[in-house]
């Protein structure tokens, strides 16, 4: 990757470093909006879905700003932003730890497009792939870091808010980082080139295949949940996080650079893989540690494939000026499927933790048979 590869691992490790903040945040808001705050379930669901919701708008809007106004100005102001997460540790009730996280999330999906997009501009089609597996698997490298201090942290009984507060260190060090990358200056446009008919036929169908999928890629919040309910311990249900984390870091690199074919990688190793992992959840979850973690494994990887093939196929396909507006389609279509998603995983966790995976399995097959669709159809 001679084109752009300095650049490429600037934005990654700008994506390592914002992970290892605000992951902690992401493991520990669960714990603390129910367990510690004690808010009801039902609410859990409904604050993970305002989360998503919101960010819907916010990816698509961080698409088309960036697009409009310069990317790396939209990611840099974005990403800044992300901070805010850090603050849940100041909270004293569930309302104001919600707030500071959802608008911390929010900052985060307005920043991923026009990142997205910079990516793209600085490497070649062929590149794209192995370039964003390497985001993916630095960006969760940065989130297993996270998650194995806030592991520790919490063992040793380490106050929380304490522990929220320092992520805010590395936040600003993500930030800088982003500040250093050369790209993303120019204007595009919200129009790019015009694309043929199957290209188009593919982009929609990723697009809507990928807000299925959110129907199924749940907060991890609710494995974590799980975990720590069936041992009585949350340090595991963060390890749990963790074993997710490890698998689909070393999955976004050997896939970026793997050779499979996009399309296909996307269908079988993201989405139906998904599926069965859920379907584990929904029926494994009495059977001890063991399955649980193995179960985050195979989520891991399969978000991996869906991180590394959706917007390498979706860079393929819009022109070079409308990259940050592909990107926020795609990201706003994951948004409005978690949006629904964890609304209905909340309440259907509240009556039968395997109703809520059952539901996502079934979510996650619908995209599956989307792109098998496409596959068969092209």
């Amino acid at each position: 990757m001679a084109r752009g590869r300095g650049e490429v691992l600037k934005i990654a490790f700008s994506a390592f470093f914002a992970d290892l903040g605000y992951q902690a945040a992401v493991a520990s808001f669960p714990i603390l909006f129910v367990v510690y705050l004690g808010a009801p379930m039902y609410l859990y669901g409904v604050a993970e879905a305002l989360n998503y919701g919101g960010g819907t708008a916010m990816a698509y809007l961080g698409g088309l700003l960036g697009d409009r106004f310069g990317r790396k100005r939209v990611a840099v102001i974005g990403n800044s932003l992300i901070v805010l997460v850090s603050l849940m540790g100041l909270a004293r009730s569930y309302l104001e730890a919600l707030v500071f996280f959802m608008l911390g999330w929010w900052a985060r999906n307005l920043r991923t497009p026009p990142r997205r997009a910079m990516l793209a501009e600085v490497t070649s089609p062929g590149e794209r792939a192995e370039a964003y597996g390497i985001l993916h698997s630095l960006d969760i490298a940065g989130a297993l870091l996270s998650i194995a201090y806030l592991a520790v942290l919490l063992f040793i009984h380490f106050p929380m808010e304490y522990i929220l507060l320092l992520t805010s260190v590395w936040l600003v060090v993500s930030t800088l980082i982003l500040s250093r990358v050369r790209a993303g200056y120019g204007r595009g446009n919200a129009v790019g080139r015009s694309v043929s008919v199957v290209d188009r036929r593919l982009f929609w169908t990723i697009v809507i295949s990928t807000m299925f999928f959110g129907f199924s890629q749940y907060s991890f919040g609710f494995p974590i949940l799980t975990i720590t309910q069936v041992t009585g311990r949350d340090y595991l249900g963060v390890l749990g996080y963790g074993v997710f984390l490890g698998s689909s870091s070393l999955f976004g690199y050997l896939l970026g650079r793997s050779g499979i074919r996009e399309v296909s990688g996307l269908a079988f190793l993201g989405y139906l893989l998904g599926a069965l992992a859920s379907l584990g959840f929904a029926f494994l979850s009495g059977m001890g540690l063991a399955p649980l973690y193995a179960l985050s494994f195979l989520m891991g990887v399969s978000v991996a494939s869906t991180e590394t093939f959706e917007p390498a196929i979706i860079s393929k396909i819009v022109g070079e000026g409308s990259y940050g507006t592909g990107m926020g389609y795609l990201s706003a279509g994951r948004s409005v499927g978690m949006f629904v998603g964890n609304a209905v995983m909340g309440l259907l966790y509240g009556i039968n933790y395997a109703y809520a995976y059952v539901f996502a399995a079934v979510s996650s097959s619908v995209s599956f048979l989307l792109v098998l669709i496409l596959v068969l159809w092209r």
